[in-house]
């Protein structure tokens, strides 16, 4: 009987948590249901997660309907490993191969269901976390809708696969109690294999993290550190099986983005973060600080990796988290006084931030982990309301009125922006700050009079209004704000698919289909909406903003600094008319003549193309062509591009004496999937360079003997072609995929023994 009230009782908060999250989730995205516009909430979502996505789409699509691997997209930036590159964005996330099932859905209404389904997620994988420690269901259900609508899970909710990883996350921490609990270790690795396949971004920084919670667990379960080294060796032992699950996709991109400059970045170990941020941090665990973020705010430091800071969960768990210095057990409360130690040791010094985030720029994005632990310790002291101190809660309340009235004032002071406060400038902020010293005083006289239920309904209506207000506020009520504006960006150049490429295929009286690359300016023709627009008309362009472009183009990059735009490490306009002819642009669209590239040779095929001007340029290299030349990258000229291979040492005695010819190129080109193929005569033996990003994943066969390939002029690709006919076949499989999928089938075979023993065990 009394099993039968508590079961029930189970599924009543469950059901309640769904409700409550659905409350949060109409208040949060009702505007755009009001105002029936696109959900583009994020910074990324329009630039690079519309057009990757697309891909995603197409390439699976492939898969599914002609059984075509999807390895290689020769829409993105001049041809890309799309497999290895794009594993960073959504090759193994769960969730993208969810929106499949909405075929016909654009993407940005696909989007908004996505992350609803997320937000749910997250919920739901907090409460069997915090079921596991035993509490109450309205602890759990508390519990769960602060981790769901943290200042982290909406700020981050514009990056898909940032929340994807954070929905997640708390079902990893489950596996790892699960194993200190009752020796189980299947969820533990699969939750290991999932996560990884989502984002190896965040896995690497949830790794390291992991080994402080195991010691901060084991300690407040055992009582103490004995045979902690041996159960913490175990426990690595099946989180390599997890990891191995996953070799098919991550080792390839491992094996690629280690080539990557990501993993490069310069970094001092003894900077410090600005001043602001600090103080952006104490605010930001008081405050939806996600509703200034981006805009003008006291704390603001001009960059990303400082001014992205979240830390807020509600303003309940902020008021019970110093609580844990009160309890009576002693272990636990030694245990959590050294974690947060550690944690603000963390948050205060860079470096740590440095390594967190793959020995790249200090970025704050690890702090999700500290909400999660703030809302472990907060329901804990929740739990039991009825012994919290009313005095020390009193003294908690003043502490944080206090702090929030003369933070934004101080900080002035030590900025020397107090001017800017007193005229005004930041007005908004002190208006948040003066509504959530009242949601504090609120919450107080809920907790001392133990109302459960009504602290229940101010953390909705909170996370509710305060959800609400970041999207209501950030949507585009304009006319670009509409539906109308997916349709300029996918019909601007054409009304139905490949209508472009087919055009552009048959303006010539003779023309042979072959592979070549268009230039269409940013500024204009694209109206600066992204540079991977090329995606959604499968053109072959020459601009992009992708962090995980081919990484062999690094050279390039560094030898012609101007092919980046904004200044920026992964954004590149090529507009050098050298380049562009060594980059077989054969035409360009553009809406008036000042538009072409300078100084090249281009000639007017039509003016009334759509309204544009679609130009030919004559002087423009075929993608595969003979090069007699060879010089050491060292006196890399991109004048002279054209003309001469220019090779590293490794290379260059190698090549040097082949004399070759310069007038051969590959004909009858024929492209699609993973493989090129096409056919080139020449008088000698010869080097032929394509004008592909080089990548190891790449075969070559010519006459059916496969050749060596060779990295040539900054990144891309060249081979030997011989006297007379040479049958030319290019095959891509991504470089360490064989290897990978070896690992994997080792990875799910132990993880079958294990559950297998484990079950024999039980």
């Amino acid at each position: 009987m009394k099993k039968d009230i508590i079961k029930n009782g189970k599924y009543k908060s469950v059901l309640i948590l769904f409700l409550i999250c659905t409350v949060i989730l109409f208040l949060m995205f009702i505007p755009y249901i009001i105002y029936n516009v696109p959900m583009v909430y994020g910074t990324d979502l329009k630039p690079q997660w519309f057009f990757f996505y697309t891909e995603f789409k197409k390439l699976m699509f492939n898969f599914i309907n002609n059984k075509t691997l999807p390895f290689y997209s020769w829409s993105l930036f001049l041809g890309n490993n799309f497999y290895a590159s794009k594993s960073y964005y959504m090759m193994g996330d769960i969730f993208a191969y969810i929106g499949l099932i909405f075929k016909n859905l654009n993407f940005f209404d696909l989007n908004l269901i996505l992350e609803i389904i997320k937000f749910y997620v997250s919920a739901f994988s907090m409460y069997f976390l915090l079921q596991s420690f035993n509490y109450k269901n309205k602890t759990k259900i508390i519990g769960s809708l602060a981790y769901a609508f943290s200042g982290w899970a909406i700020f981050f909710s514009g990056q898909m696969v940032f929340l994807s990883f954070y929905s997640l996350m708390p079902l990893y921490f489950l596996g790892v109690e699960e194993y200190l609990k009752h020796n189980k270790k299947i969820l533990f690795i699969i939750l290991t294999a999932i996560l990884l396949f989502i984002s190896y971004y965040f896995f690497f920084t949830i790794s390291l993290l992991t080994v402080i919670y195991f010691i901060y667990r084991y300690y407040v379960i055992n009582k103490s550190l004995k045979d902690i080294f041996k159960n913490a060796l175990i426990l690595i032992s099946y989180y390599f099986v997890g990891a191995s699950i996953t070799g098919v996709l991550i080792y390839p991109s491992f094996m690629y983005i280690t080539s990557s400059d990501r993993l490069k970045d310069s970094f001092s170990l003894i900077s410090m973060h600005p001043i602001k941020s600090y103080f952006n941090l104490v605010y930001g665990t008081f405050i939806p600080n996600y509703l200034y973020i981006y805009r003008q705010n006291i704390f603001e430091t001009g960059n990303h990796v400082t001014r992205e800071i979240c830390l807020y969960s509600s303003g309940l768990t902020a008021l019970l988290l110093p609580h844990f210095i009160k309890d009576k057990d002693e272990v636990y409360k030694k245990a959590t006084i050294i974690l947060y130690s550690v944690l603000f040791v963390m948050m205060l010094i860079p470096v740590f931030s440095f390594i967190l985030h793959g020995f790249s720029d200090p970025s704050f994005r690890w702090l999700m982990f500290v909400i999660f632990m703030n809302i472990i310790v907060s329901c804990k002291v929740l739990d039991n309301i009825e012994s919290i101190d009313d005095a020390f809660l009193k003294i908690t309340l003043a502490f944080i009125s206090v702090l929030l009235i003369t933070i934004i004032f101080v900080t002035g002071i030590l900025t020397n922006q107090l001017s800017d406060i007193l005229s005004g400038s930041f007005n908004i902020q002190l208006f948040i700050t003066f509504i959530f010293v009242i949601i504090y005083v609120i919450y107080y006289f809920l907790l001392i009079n133990k109302k459960i239920n009504l602290l229940l309904i101010l953390l909705t209506i909170e996370l509710g209004i305060s959800g609400f207000t970041i999207f209501y506020t950030s949507m585009d009520k304009s006319e670009d704000g509409s539906y109308e504006f997916i349709y300029k960006v996918t019909h601007v150049l054409q009304d139905e698919e490949e209508g472009l490429n087919n055009f552009l295929n048959n303006i010539e009286p003779i023309n042979c289909y072959e592979y070549y690359r268009v230039y269409i300016p940013h500024e204009s023709l694209y109206w600066s909406y992204s540079h991977n627009l090329s995606v959604m008309y499968n053109l072959n362009g020459v601009m992009t903003y992708d962090s995980s472009y081919s990484p062999s183009i690094n050279t390039l990059k560094d030898k012609v600094y101007e092919i980046r735009d904004f200044d920026s490490e992964w954004i590149f306009n090529i507009k050098n008319d050298y380049l562009l002819d060594f980059l077989n642009v054969k035409y360009a669209i553009v809406t008036n003549e000042n538009e072409l590239p300078k100084n090249g040779n281009y000639r007017l095929m039509t003016d009334n193309y759509r309204g544009f001007l679609v130009y030919r340029n004559d002087d423009y290299r075929p993608l595969g062509t003979t090069f007699n030349n060879v010089d050491y990258i060292e006196n890399f000229d991109v004048k002279r591009i054209n003309n001469i291979i220019y090779v590293n040492d490794d290379y260059y005695e190698e090549l040097a004496n082949i004399n070759g010819n310069n007038n051969s190129f590959i004909e009858n080109i024929v492209y699609k999937g993973n493989m090129l193929s096409g056919y080139v005569y020449s008088d000698t033996d010869s080097l032929m360079v394509v004008s592909l990003p080089y990548d190891q994943g790449w075969n070559i066969f010519v006459n059916g003997e496969k050749v060596k390939v060779y990295d040539v002029n900054g990144g891309f690709m060249s081979f030997k072609v011989f006297k007379g006919d040479n049958n030319i076949e290019m095959y891509f499989t991504p470089y360490g995929f064989k290897t990978g999928a070896i690992i994997s089938f080792i990875g799910v075979i132990l993880l079958l023994l294990i559950i297998v023993k484990e079950k024999k065990h039980k």
